[in-house]
């Protein structure tokens, strides 16, 4: 798989609501690796509420979760102060490193495993370098990015001209409404 292949999501769906988890648990998937930041909560909120804590704990029941972030542990811990959930912080994605770490927490293969999260360049491309399927979701807030994730997206258009070029039939399928949801 080429270096642009790996920043092919699975698939994209405008929110982690929208995902069709009784399919994905048809296939196989036993557990499903959630991005923090832009994924369920936006950079400019401290802690998950009460809509996802309900929608996390009802996924429970067909899942193992886990928190698989960039982002500090003060950050982490704190988001995830009123519920239970293994996470994984300073993950270093796209490395290796976290969603191997996060595969053995879990004691879970890379076929058993979604990684879901909303961006391209850590998440696809990290998820895809571990042999994790993943789907990207539009950003919560992408107006509360932080730096170095802007740096980030600023490469992810670039990347995503490459892919619409070199395989429209995929860029139009998995990530063309991606890029609509973010250019509105």
């Amino acid at each position: 798989m080429s270096l642009v292949q790996k920043c092919i999501p699975y698939a994209y769906y405008a929110s982690i609501a929208d995902i069709d988890y009784k399919e994905l648990r048809k296939q196989g998937i036993r557990a499903l690796f959630f991005d923090l930041d832009n994924t369920i909560i936006g950079y400019d909120e401290i802690k998950l509420n009460d809509t996802h804590v309900t929608f996390l704990k009802a996924l429970e029941k067909d899942f193992k979760i886990l928190i698989l972030s960039n982002t500090s542990y003060k950050r982490v811990s704190l988001a995830l102060e009123d519920v239970d959930y293994p996470f994984i912080w300073h993950a270093k994605k796209p490395l290796k490193f976290g969603f191997k770490k996060a595969m053995n927490k879990l004691g879970v293969s890379k076929d058993e495993v979604i990684m879901i999260g909303d961006q391209l360049m850590t998440d696809v491309f990290g998820g895809h370098r571990s042999g994790i399927n993943v789907i990207l979701v539009k950003s919560v807030k992408r107006k509360s990015d932080r730096k170095i994730t802007q740096f980030n997206r600023k490469i992810e258009k670039r990347v995503l001209k490459v892919i619409e070029k070199k395989y429209p039939d995929l860029y139009r399928e998995r990530l063309k409404t991606y890029v609509d949801d973010h250019t509105l």
